[in-house]
């Protein structure tokens, strides 16, 4: 049996088998996980309370999130939405416009890491009822009955620096809806 020295000095060693394997452990965790605990950069985005919809069979901006940070990438892992009715929801990139947009009201987003005080570089617009998204190229589309649904991503929407990403629903009955992004910065 041979053995490995660690290189600090500290005298550990890890252990090679009969096979020429090498014995090890790890802690594996997601890459969201570990920027949020090593680097405090994992953040939700939201409307932050459910939206009553009193506008019927017409597509309503609920979100916008765009990533204002000039070095880094903003990851989506995960897109949730939710209603007491039937909803349909769109998912676009780098709408160019709308009231949801041009009608700003501020939307929240959160550090998933309570020990950082990082704050997200985004700008992170709520939507109401009529609002409009215009422009940009619709990346997806979510169709939910009664209740959540998350749709993973697994970071494969990416925002870079002045990209972003917006949130509308159609209803056909009268309703509330939510929605939320999850994401991190690398």
């Amino acid at each position: 049996m041979s053995f490995i020295e660690d290189g600090t000095g500290k005298g550990f060693k890890a252990k090679v088998d009969d096979r020429n394997r090498l014995v090890s452990f790890s802690e594996q965790r997601g890459i969201m996980a570990a920027e949020s605990r090593t680097n405090g950069q994992a953040y939700t985005f939201s409307h932050s309370d459910y939206i009553s919809i009193t506008t019927t069979d017409t597509e309503t901006g609920i979100l916008h999130v765009k990533n204002t940070s000039k070095t880094k990438d903003l990851f989506i892992v995960s897109v949730r939405t939710c209603g007491n009715v039937i909803n349909k929801w769109k998912l676009y990139k780098n709408s160019t416009g709308g009231t949801l947009i041009s009608e700003q009201t501020a939307g929240n987003s959160a550090n998933l890491n309570a020990k950082s005080s990082n704050i997200a570089e985004a700008t992170v617009y709520k939507g109401a009822d009529g609002k409009t998204v215009s422009g940009g190229t619709m990346i997806g589309h979510l169709i939910n009955d009664v209740g959540h649904s998350d749709e993973p991503f697994d970071g494969a929407v990416i925002l870079g620096n002045n990209d972003s990403m917006e949130l509308s629903v159609e209803v056909s009955a009268a309703g509330q809806v939510c929605c939320r992004a999850i994401g991190y910065y690398l």
